[in-house]
């Protein structure tokens, strides 16, 4: 009997063992981005310089918590990768948004970022922003509760895919420079 009860327990410590390794495995070789191909992405950023990586931020004009924070975390990526072009844009969520308020919203972080409002043009590419995860609300109630995702995308030089990153990561970002460059 003694000796079934320490089979037992051993068996359950080989499985917990089991399920640790796989979930650390997991953890280490999964990424925490998502890599979507960009039917849109060459023809709405033409005007942007072939050799600059965009990065946009989904936001609310007017937001107090998680789009502060969001901004500066673009400002401090970029100063830590001084060698690399970048074009920022904040996605407005909100189509009733005038310029004017827009303009008023981004012109403090613009004394530290080159950032740029960016407007869906069309149905298809607000289908897209929301595919890729943004929060875009069209009722004035979902806007007054401050509340969205802090999701940026990311789309390399080659405009043929947009890469959904939850935080803007330094090892991210090396892991997908290193995936471009195999292609």
């Amino acid at each position: 009997m003694e000796l079934k009860k320490w089979i037992q327990r051993l068996l359950w410590v080989f499985v917990i063992f089991l399920f640790v390794g796989l979930s650390s495995l997991l953890h280490f070789f999964s990424s925490t981005y998502r890599k979507i191909p960009c039917e849109i992405c060459e023809v709405r950023f033409e005007s942007e310089p072939k050799s600059n990586w965009i990065i946009i931020y989904t936001g609310l004009v007017g937001c107090g918590k998680k789009c502060p924070m969001a901004l500066e975390n673009l400002r401090q990526f970029q100063l830590r990768f001084p060698n690399s072009n970048f074009s920022f844009y904040f996605l407005v969520t909100d189509p009733k948004e005038t310029e004017e308020v827009i303009q008023n919203y981004l012109a403090y972080y613009q004394t530290s970022l080159a950032i740029k409002a960016l407007r869906p043009k069309s149905i298809d590419e607000v289908q897209f922003y929301r595919r890729l995860g943004a929060y875009l609300p069209e009722h004035p109630v979902l806007k007054q509760k401050d509340e969205h995702g802090t999701q940026f995308f990311l789309i390399p030089p080659n405009r043929k895919v947009v890469y959904a990153l939850p935080k803007l990561g330094e090892n991210d970002w090396i892991q997908i420079q290193k995936e471009i460059s195999k292609e």
